[in-house]
């Protein structure tokens, strides 16, 4: 039998961190930013997603525990608080010469039973991929 809570936590949409760490251009430095903040909140708003914390890290570090905002993501995850992280595409997590890093990442965050997720559309259609 479900207690109230659980029932509640049920019936509530999932709840997401989203994540932002996007190259900067050098005309246009906040453009890939805001571009993938607000890609992502669109696939939150149309998939029903509710977005706890929006969180930023420069991008340019291969490691993402080399990064203070994704330990936030981390802690998010470790701490219950968030079962999805929408991210724009893999290579915000790490680099594609550091794919092992992102496979790791991936990971740890699925056997936290926390999904990644990712907006830009191509890839919002197929679901988590790595």
């Amino acid at each position: 039998m479900a207690t109230d809570a659980q029932e509640n936590r049920e019936a509530a949409p999932p709840r997401a961190v989203l994540y932002v760490c996007a190259e900067r251009s050098l005309l246009t430095p906040t453009l890939g930013a805001e571009r993938a903040e607000q890609e992502g909140r669109v696939y939150a708003a149309t998939r029903n997603i509710t977005i706890v914390e929006t969180v930023t890290d420069p991008y340019g570090q291969p490691d993402p525990m080399c990064r203070e905002g994704w330990r936030r993501v981390r802690e998010l995850a470790k701490l219950g608080d968030v079962e999805m992280v929408i991210v724009r595409w893999p290579t915000a997590i790490a680099p594609d010469r550091a794919q092992e890093l992102r496979h790791r990442e991936i990971n740890e965050l699925q056997g936290q039973g926390v999904r990644v997720r990712y907006s830009w559309a191509p890839l919002s259609m197929v679901g988590a991929v790595r």
